[in-house]
């Protein structure tokens, strides 16, 4: 079929899926003869190059798998019925999910002993892989269809591109091969249609141009075959229907105070407020007034401030906010959550918008899930919440202990009422909980200390304030909330970022600078906490669009060219969240720019036909052989195998109180007292300070460091670097004139702490600790296929693909 406009190839591709599909069920033994010269061929080539697991890898990913969509259920109208028979059948659904889970026959998965330092890795499905056409059409808007049908392209940085659970899928070995160990996906559960999918309407299924439940199921069990355990992303502070509406207007500000008054008096009147005109596509089981707060729609101040208004306000028009204090809504609704667990067995949840829901809910809902999962064998069950607040008592209040005592409820800081009555309800069941005995979130987003690093690392502030975070009062406080995993600094486990889906991409004003990304990298898989990787950082995408637009008219490229020119401006919702959202699979129409040669040139807007991606290791979309991804690849190996790096604390040793300066810290194993071994101590020179000169500089911190100790770069392990005391029995470290180039790092450990350096990785790594999971099997597994993508392998394995493309895939 060669169609090339994308609005007509949209119903040739259902036509061409169901001809997959139809492939799909044909067993091998019944293609023809040539066929299955040309498949066995292939797939001894792909075995020569990457083994028989990466030959089963190379074919599975051209299937449709799990193409069982669920039958749609019946949903109990809360107006009919009443409260209590919903409550009974969320609570039904529970069992029903477990039934269901046990009937396919999938293991389930226990929870990572912890989850410090963890390498996390973001993906938007929409934007990140096509993996199934037929779906792509299931829940796209009808005014995206109609637009694309009628040639008007100007929507489309903000349309549904295609992206799927089936793509997600398909490039598990890549992320294996990066060396990730959790996957954050973002939300998969029905919505408006919008592509983010944080508009939720229905919190009971999938949204089908993701995937079916039965998908989410399938990519989860494939992801813990690849040693990934999965976040499943939530949406708890509201509801999308824009048919319903509010029958008269309501008093914001007055409205919202009142919620607030009665939130820290512990006195909630679910009575109050104006009443809701529900439409015949509400959700059935909220349709009534007593589960929402009905104080009408939020501004850009309101709901990034902390007034009542962020607590209690909607977010926009159409998004109506949960009456969190209600506890029949907490029950219900945390039982639907419940069910992801059972039917899909997610390793966490990640809460999004926490910061706008009450405390008591916080409370209920991450104690009541940690103990469910545990029923089901998760005995470390992860609840991170995506808490935004400025102000850092805000964010204190929903972690870990949530300024009380677990065990002493009425003995607390400044906490609303709310808050302390459930907890007094939930003591004994937090307490029975060995893994985390408090009420709270098990973890958030450090912001503060990201942010702050994010702006020193882009030279928009001194490099000293990066060090100034780790002795301040914001620090200080979140600490003091905290709940340390086993073994774990208290802060390991917090997830810090330089980029993700809400922030401008790091490169986005530099978008030439890999040099400045590495370092950015290097301080995030170095520094303390769990990293996230945004889907494509380690292709060095930037969010700038490429200078041709080819898609419309003349009238269409410079509207497209009107949101590209925003770029330049990031300050909070002047960003376009489209220049964050870049696509990542070859046949998407929103292909933005990288500061990789490579990659950049593949940079387009187009109305590109839809099309499955090549299997990941010859997919021209992710180029593994460049520096950006080597850098990266390595470092996240480094991490998982020196405990310092994964699950340690932080000493200062030197951070230039100028922008673009010089940094220097020691990371510690957590728990070793005073003892250096295992230290790794990292030097970076963030950028545009030109080069520093590496002659001896103190060694901080109470640790009995040895004198005359030899470390060595990891990176490079001929550069040498040794203790030495001073007169004062200071330690220093002693570079001996060593340069250090604008944008490079040194990561040195104890000579003898490491293993033999590995070429294919490009560094040495710790002694201490295994690299966990199939990629940090050095000498066999996926790290022994690594590095066979160049010379006559690569051709082979180009040669591969493109045979088994083919059989898979001609019409």
């Amino acid at each position: 079929l060669q169609v090339t406009d994308f609005s007509a190839i949209l119903l040739a591709s259902q036509a061409k899926s169901l001809f997959q599909s139809q492939t799909d069920s044909v067993s091998f033994g019944a293609m023809s003869a040539i066929s299955r010269v040309l498949a066995s061929s292939a797939l001894l080539w792909w075995s020569a190059c990457a083994g028989p697991a990466g030959a089963e890898e190379l074919a599975a990913p051209r299937r449709l798998r799990s193409s069982v969509v669920s039958a749609k259920e019946e949903l109990p109208d809360i107006e009919v019925v009443g409260v209590e028979a919903v409550k009974d059948w969320a609570a039904q659904r529970l069992v029903k999910g477990e039934q269901n889970f046990a009937a396919s026959g999938l293991p389930r998965q226990t929870s990572p002993d912890s989850w410090a330092g963890v390498v996390v890795y973001q993906i938007m499905p929409d934007r990140f892989n096509n993996g199934n056409l037929s779906n792509d059409l299931a829940n796209m808007p009808q005014a995206q269809q109609d637009a694309m049908a009628g040639n008007n392209w100007t929507g489309v940085p903000d349309w549904r591109h295609g992206g799927d659970l089936q793509g997600i899928r398909d490039r598990l070995g890549y992320l294996e091969d990066l060396g990730v160990q959790t996957l954050w996906i973002t939300p998969v559960l029905m919505n408006d249609g919008g592509y983010h999918g944080y508009c939720n309407t229905d919190p009971t299924t999938t949204d089908p141009s993701f995937g079916s439940p039965e998908e989410l199921r399938d990519l989860v069990a494939d992801a813990h075959r690849h040693g990934i355990t999965v976040v499943l992303d939530v949406v708890i502070n509201h509801i999308c229907d824009p048919a319903t509406t509010y029958a008269s207007p309501p008093e914001h500000e007055p409205c919202a105070d009142r919620w607030n008054d009665m939130y820290w008096n512990g006195t909630a009147d679910n009575t109050s407020g104006v009443g809701m005109n529900f439409s015949s596509s509400f959700f059935p089981p909220f349709r009534t007034t007593a589960f929402f707060n009905r104080c009408g729609a939020n501004n850009v101040t309101d709901t990034s401030g902390e007034t009542a208004a962020a607590v209690f306000g909607d977010f926009v028009e159409g998004m109506f906010d949960y009456n969190t204090q209600n506890q029949d809504w907490q029950e219900i609704f945390t039982n639907l959550l419940k069910y992801w667990v059972a039917f899909a067995d997610v390793d966490g949840l990640r809460l999004d918008a926490a910061k706008h829901v009450t405390a008591d809910f916080i409370a209920y809902l991450s104690t009541e899930l940690r103990a469910y999962a545990m029923k089901l064998g998760k005995a470390n069950f992860l609840v991170i919440g995506e808490e935004a607040s400025r102000e850092e008592s805000w964010k204190a209040l929903g972690l870990g202990r949530m300024m009380s005592d677990p065990e002493d409820p009425e003995s607390h800081g400044h906490v609303p009422e709310a808050l302390t009555r459930r907890m007094l309800d939930l003591k004994s069941t937090y307490l029975a909980n060995p893994s985390f005995p408090a009420p709270g979130l098990t973890s958030l987003y450090n912001f503060n200390m990201s942010g702050t690093a994010r702006d020193a690392l882009r030279c928009d502030q001194e490099t000293k304030s990066i060090e100034d975070y780790f002795s301040s009062w914001a620090r200080e406080i979140l600490m003091a909330q905290s709940v340390p995993q086993k073994g774990a600094a208290p802060d390991a486990h917090l997830w810090t970022v330089v980029e993700l889906h809400d922030w401008p991409r790091f490169l986005g004003l530099y978008p030439n600078r890999t040099d400045m990304l590495m370092a950015a990298v290097t301080w995030l898989l170095t520094a303390p906490g769990a990293p996230i990787l945004y889907y494509g950082v380690e292709q060095a995408y930037n969010g700038n669009c490429p200078s041709q637009i080819d898609i419309g008219d003349a009238s269409v490229a410079s509207s497209i060219r009107e949101v590209c020119d925003m770029g330049a401006q990031e300050m909070y919702g002047s960003h376009p969240d489209s220049l964050k959202r870049q696509d990542m699979f070859a046949s998407g129409p929103w292909l933005l720019g990288s500061s990789i040669e490579e990659v950049d040139r593949l940079a387009r807007i187009t109305n590109a036909t839809p099309a499955v991606s090549k299997p990941w290791q010859v997919d021209e979309m992710l180029p593994r052989d460049h520096a950006m991804y080597r850098h990266t690849r390595k470092l996240v190996a480094l991490r998982r195998s020196c405990p310092a790096l994964s699950s340690g604390s932080i000493v200062w040793h030197e951070a230039q109180p100028v922008h673009c300066g010089f940094m220097a810290y020691s990371r510690l194993p957590f728990g070793n007292g005073s003892d250096a071994a295992g230290e790794v101590v990292v030097l970076i020179n963030s950028r545009g300070g030109g080069e520093v000169l590496l002659d001896s500089f103190p060694l901080n911190g109470n640790v009995n460091r040895v004198d005359g100790q030899w470390y060595v770069n990891a990176m490079n392990i001929s550069q040498r670097v040794q203790v030495r005391a001073s007169g004062d029995s200071a330690m220093h470290l002693m570079t001996s004139g060593q340069v250090l180039e604008a944008g490079d790092i040194m990561v040195l450990v104890q000579e003898g702490s490491h293993l033999p350096f590995n070429d294919t990785l490009g560094i040495a790594l710790c002694k201490s600790a295994e690299v966990s999971g199939k990629s940090g099997e050095v000498s066999s597994g996926t790290l022994g296929r690594i590095g066979t993508s160049g010379g006559a392998c690569g051709a082979i394995l180009s040669l591969a693909a493109l045979v088994l493309n083919t059989i898979a895939f001609a019409p």
